[in-house]
């Protein structure tokens, strides 16, 4: 009796902080699955079928940040993060749409990472922070001057488009 109710207080906090997240997510014609159900952080990474948490082209993070509530700040000071912690990184904020696009490398350059971050408010609870992420490894594009131009011209390309999505469809994705 004690274990059914210690799990059905568990089940009924865990509802009330932030509520169960979704198996998967649908964006930009794209079906990504939740890769880490058990996460005590209360960040949920999603990808693609064939992709796998060590090498992954394409994902999307949903991550509750409690410490924060305003989220034209909190764009900001990711963007300064991201600067003063990845030397070279590309950095583009939206304040007003709270609305960040990232072009960040690993030192050795084994890949280019193209993000679009969008930080929304969580009904007094905090901020919410979607992330979608595409990956250009160096070994699968013909070297590493290759997957700069590549996720260079990607960045260019899509930006714009991901960051308006993100804000589009964060109501689907239980964002709003």
């Amino acid at each position: 009796m004690k274990k059914i109710l210690i799990t059905g207080l568990l089940i009924l906090c865990t509802q009330m902080i932030g509520g169960a997240m979704e198996n998967n997510i649908k964006f930009d014609n794209n079906t990504y699955f939740l890769s880490n159900p058990n996460t005590t952080n209360e960040t949920y990474i999603y990808l693609m079928n064939d992709d796998n948490p060590e090498k992954w082209h394409s994902q999307m993070v949903v991550e509750h940040i409690v410490d924060k509530a305003n989220s034209t700040e909190a764009s900001a000071e990711y963007a300064h993060q991201v600067q003063s912690e990845n030397p070279g990184a590309s950095v583009l904020v939206y304040p007003d749409a709270s609305t960040v696009g990232v072009l960040t490398f690993p030192s050795n350059k084994d890949f280019y990472e193209y993000n679009a971050i969008v930080f929304k408010n969580n009904n007094g609870l905090g901020l919410k922070k979607i992330t979608f992420a595409k990956r250009f490894y160096a070994d699968e594009n013909g070297g590493v001057e290759s997957a700069r131009v590549k996720a260079i011209a990607f960045a260019e390309d899509y930006n714009k488009k991901y960051m308006e999505l993100l804000n589009r469809e964060a109501v689907q994705i239980g964002l709003d």
